[in-house]
C-alpha cells in the first residue's frame, strides 16, 4: 500500500467517523426535545387553570399580556434547551427568532371545557461549535493513525530489505545469449569462453529477427508469407554494419531466398551453445514447423517470448 492509498484510507475513517457523530447527535437531540416538550407541556397542563386564556365559547378575550409574560418566564426555564414555547392559544410572542432552521411543531391540550393549542419552536442548527471540536480530534487521529501506518511500513520495508538483498545475492544471474559482431560468434553469459561462429546472413537474420518481435510481439511470421519489408531492413542494417567492422566487402545476401536453411543455422548454432539450458529454447530458439498442409501454414518462425534485456549485442 503506497502513501496515497494510506492517506485516503484515513481520510475515509474521518468522514465516515464524523457522519456517524453527526447521526447520532442529532438522534440524541431529537430525544432530549422530545422530553424537553413533554415536561414544558406538563407544567402548561398544570398552570392552565391560572391562565386568562381567551374564550371563544364564552365570548372572553382573556389577559394578554399576562400570557405572554408568562411564556417568557417558562422560556427562561427552558434556555439551556433548544425548544421554545412561541404561542399558547391565540396568543403569541415575537421574541423568539423565527428563522429558517427553526421547526415548528403544534401539541394540544384538552381542558373540561375547551382545546388549547401550544406552539413550541426548535432550532435545528445542522452546525455548532462542538462541531468544529470534533472534527479537529478526528482530523487529528486520522492523521496520526495515517503517519503511524506509513511509519510501520517504513520500519517493515526497511526491516526486509538486507534479506531481500541478501536474497538478490544468493540468486544466480540469468543465462541470456550474446552476440558479438566484432567476431560473429553467438555465446551465452555464463560461459564467456563459448563461442560459435555464424555466416553473415543467419547472424544478420538472426539479430533483425529478434529486433522486430520485440518490437512487433503479436505479429505472426508465416513461411508461406513474404518477410516483412522492416524485417529486411534490420537484415540489411546489421549487414552494413558487418561492412563498417570490416568482416566482409561482399553484396548483400538476399535475405528471402532460402529461408529454412537461414533459420536452420540459427538453430544449430543455439544447439551449442545453449546444450546446458534447453528451457531457453522457447525464448531464443524460432520454433519449427510441425506437420504438413494446414498445420504449416499457420505456423510463426517468431520469437514470441523475447524481451529487450533477454538478449547481449557487443559491436552493435
Amino acid at each position: 500500500m503506497n502513501k496515497k492509498m494510506i492517506y485516503i484510507l484515513f481520510f475515509s475513517f474521518f468522514v465516515i467517523s464524523f457522519g456517524l457523530f453527526k447521526v447520532s447527535d442529532y438522534t440524541r437531540l431529537n430525544h432530549l426535545d422530545a422530553l424537553v416538550i413533554a415536561q414544558a407541556e406538563k407544567r402548561i397542563a398544570l398552570d392552565l387553570p391560572r391562565l386568562d386564556l381567551s374564550n371563544t365559547f364564552l365570548k372572553h378575550s382573556g389577559n394578554n399580556e399576562a400570557i405572554k409574560h408568562y411564556i417568557k418566564r417558562l422560556n427562561l426555564q427552558l434556555a439551556p434547551h433548544r425548544v421554545r414555547v412561541i404561542a399558547i392559544g391565540d396568543t403569541a410572542i415575537d421574541s423568539v427568532s423565527n428563522t429558517t432552521n427553526s421547526i415548528q411543531r403544534l401539541h394540544y391540550l384538552q381542558t373540561s371545557d375547551q382545546r388549547v393549542s401550544v406552539t413550541f419552536s426548535i432550532n435545528n442548527l445542522w452546525w455548532a461549535w462542538r462541531d468544529v471540536v470534533v472534527i479537529l480530534i478526528l482530523l487529528t487521529c486520522a492523521l496520526l493513525l495515517g503517519y503511524w501506518a506509513e511509519l510501520i511500513q517504513y520500519t517493515h520495508r526497511q526491516r526486509l530489505s538486507p534479506k531481500k538483498q541478501e536474497l538478490q545475492k544468493a540468486l544466480p544471474e540469468f543465462v541470456k545469449v550474446t552476440i558479438d559482431l566484432n567476431n560473429k560468434t553467438l555465446g551465452n553469459t555464463e560461459n564467456q569462453i563459448l563461442a560459435v561462429s555464424l555466416a553473415n546472413k543467419p547472424l544478420c537474420f538472426y539479430l533483425a529477427l529478434i529486433e522486430f518481435c520485440i518490437d512487433n510481439p503479436d505479429v505472426t511470421l508465416n513461411q508461406n508469407k513474404d518477410v516483412p519489408v522492416e524485417l529486411l531492413e534490420l537484415a540489411n542494417k546489421y549487414f552494413y554494419r558487418l561492412i563498417e567492422l570490416g568482416h566482409t566487402i561482399r553484396k548483400r545476401p538476399n535475405f528471402t531466398n532460402s529461408l529454412e536453411k537461414t533459420l536452420s543455422e540459427i538453430r544449430a548454432a543455439l544447439d551449442e551453445i545453449l546444450s546446458e539450458y534447453p528451457e531457453l529454447k522457447d525464448k531464443y530458439y524460432p520454433p519449427k514447423a510441425h506437420g504438413e498442409g494446414s498445420r504449416s501454414r499457420l505456423h510463426s518462425y517468431g520469437l514470441v517470448n523475447i524481451k529487450a534485456d533477454d538478449i547481449v549485442v557487443n559491436g552493435k
